[in-house]
């Protein structure tokens, strides 16, 4: 079976360690790195957080957001709605030593919550071409053979 549009974004998010969440803050934009977990089946992504901060703040005022991530010529960029969960089993799922350093204070203080994203659309790069077939492409559009290199595979994703 071909895999579909969604399901390519789903595997590619899943190899990225930290992305960049987008928020509104008053008339602007505000974005900081942060650890995603990826939960294919609640068809979310997950982030532990402090309740005291910013972005908790700016998603309570503003649910739309951004998220960006980017490794080795693979990109995504996602937009959707965002919520605040205390939910413990959640937290406690997403448990790691990882969130022990940026939470030291444990997954059982009630400052501690869930910083949930539903997406509703994605645009997805992929780089394919290897060093040297890139070079050729960019040499054809420079030449004027090509708009424009072709070296990437690009989606965009209704989730």
């Amino acid at each position: 079976m071909a895999e579909t549009a969604s399901d390519k974004f789903w595997d590619m998010v899943e190899d990225f360690d930290t992305c960049m969440v987008v928020t509104q803050a008053g008339d602007g934009l505000r974005a900081r790195p942060m650890a995603p977990y990826i939960s294919e089946e609640r068809r979310e992504i997950l982030f532990l957080t402090e309740r005291d901060t910013h972005k908790v703040d700016e998603v309570e005022a503003e649910e739309q957001v951004a998220l960006t991530f980017s490794k080795h010529g693979k990109y995504v960029s996602v937009s959707g709605r965002a919520r605040i969960s205390a939910d413990r089993a959640l937290i406690e799922r997403l448990w790691s030593p990882d969130a022990e350093a940026w939470l030291p204070q444990g997954k059982d203080d009630p400052s501690v919550a869930v910083l949930v994203v539903d997406p509703d659309m994605a645009e997805l790069w992929d780089v394919k071409a290897n060093k040297i077939t890139q070079a050729w492409e960019f040499a054809k559009a420079y030449l004027g053979d090509k708009d424009r290199p072709d070296t990437t595979e690009y989606r965009k994703v209704k989730l």
